[in-house]
């Protein structure tokens, strides 16, 4: 349902998704190694249902280290098409970064090979307007990973390309690769009726 909205500024309304709008499209949980996670025939295949795309993964990498950063590139792109915002918090710090003109979003945070043995970092990425071809391609994440001081990351990124998203890569950052048990859902959040 909309309604006009015409004295704030905006002409309609749309009422919020409903949580039931979100379809699981595919999932890969990794039975070993593995550097990326590639979802791919993105707009071909789910363009005409899907309004915004979101993953949802729970990771670790094999950096010695208890944390590290993951990337996401789009349409297998590796020039400097992106840029990307991150607020790190820990509980004795905060941190706010800011990038542009990289090879790739940095997206969140993993856990890493130094971190407790089952730990497993969370993340949930956002693709807003996959399929567009009328305007830049944004994601939004949040994640969070076991280290020393508990890391929560908040993400926005740019893919500075009117180019529908046909694919999402995954990828640790400076070679890293992730473990087995790692997992990577991929959602549709449907358009409105």
């Amino acid at each position: 349902m909309a309604f006009s909205l015409a004295l704030l500024g905006a002409s309609t309304y749309e009422a919020p998704v409903a949580l039931d709008s979100y379809d699981l499209l595919a999932t890969e949980i990794l039975t070993g190694t593995q550097a990326s996670i590639v979802f791919d025939n993105l707009t071909s295949t789910y363009g005409a249902d899907y309004q915004h795309l979101q993953i949802r993964m729970t990771s670790r990498d094999t950096k010695s280290d208890t944390t590290a950063n993951f990337l996401l590139r789009i349409n297998e792109v590796t020039t400097n098409s992106y840029a990307h915002h991150r607020l790190y918090a820990s509980l004795s710090s905060l941190n706010s970064y800011a990038s542009t003109s990289t090879s790739a979003i940095i997206a969140g945070v993993t856990t890493s090979a130094n971190a407790p043995s089952s730990a497993f970092g969370s993340t949930v990425i956002d693709v807003l307007d996959f399929a567009s071809t009328s305007k830049t391609t944004t994601t939004r994440s949040f994640s969070g990973a076991v280290a020393a001081n508990n890391y929560l990351v908040f993400s926005s990124g740019l893919y500075n390309s009117t180019d529908a998203v046909a694919s999402v890569t995954i990828l640790g950052e400076s070679s890293n690769s992730f473990v087995a048990g790692s997992r990577f859902s991929l959602y549709g959040i449907r358009k409105a009726a």
